[in-house]
């Protein structure tokens, strides 16, 4: 939703597209497709050398970055802010925006002052989200304050995903059912077809689980 955009407005000289993304590991991901198409997107982000934080910087102030992906924290900094003028910018992108709403500012408060980036350069701003309620989507309006908003709204039905919700009183119960399930999805061992995620809680009967089973 906004890399197409961000390679039509730099394509046309308009500048590089700021993403703020709250997960090194999905923006090292983006990035890491975007160049293998030949793409000039880079990231910025604590787990990286120093050296390499320089090249990044380097690049993006000389206008070669088509996208930069950077975290909610590293946006709000006044070092970064102040790049932010030097250099043409064409779009901000907030990607997992429903952490601006509800408890996700909880845990990652910089959120809260993405909009602030909008007095630094005057570009048209994007929030895109998987997850967002109808509450939700209101409260990243309001948060983000984006003047005369666009909603574009697609379908909520996933085909891969499916719930379901069991009661059962015991731990050991829980794991077996748990064994079951991932069984019947022909997901475990060398010959499986895939992989799966399991919630637990809490730490002391995750650990306990796992090195018994």
């Amino acid at each position: 939703c906004y890399q197409i955009p961000a390679l039509a407005l730099a394509r046309a000289g308009r500048g590089t597209t700021i993403v703020i993304s709250p997960l090194i590991a999905l923006m090292q991901d983006q990035v890491s497709a975007l160049v293998g198409r030949g793409i000039r997107a880079a990231a910025l982000h604590s787990h990286q050398e120093e050296a390499e934080q320089s090249a990044v910087v380097a690049s993006f102030l000389l206008g070669e970055l088509e996208l930069l992906y950077v975290s909610p924290e590293r946006a709000a900094k006044a070092s970064f802010r102040r790049m932010l003028g030097r250099v043409e910018i064409a779009l901000l992108a907030i990607d997992e925006a429903h952490c601006v709403s509800q408890w996700g500012h909880d845990f990652r408060p910089d959120f809260m002052l993405l909009s602030e980036l909008r007095d630094v350069v005057d570009v048209p701003m994007i929030a895109l989200t998987a997850t967002a309620t109808p509450m939700g989507l209101k409260e990243i309006e309001t948060r983000l304050a984006l003047p005369d908003v666009l909603v574009v709204r697609t379908g909520f039905d996933r085909p891969n995903l499916s719930f379901g919700f069991r009661a059962i009183r015991t731990e050991s119960a829980r794991l077996e059912v748990l064994l079951d399930e991932i069984d019947r999805a022909k997901i475990s061992g060398r010959g499986g077809r895939g992989r799966g995620i399991v919630h637990c809680s809490p730490r002391k009967v995750t650990e306990r689980a796992g090195s018994g089973r």
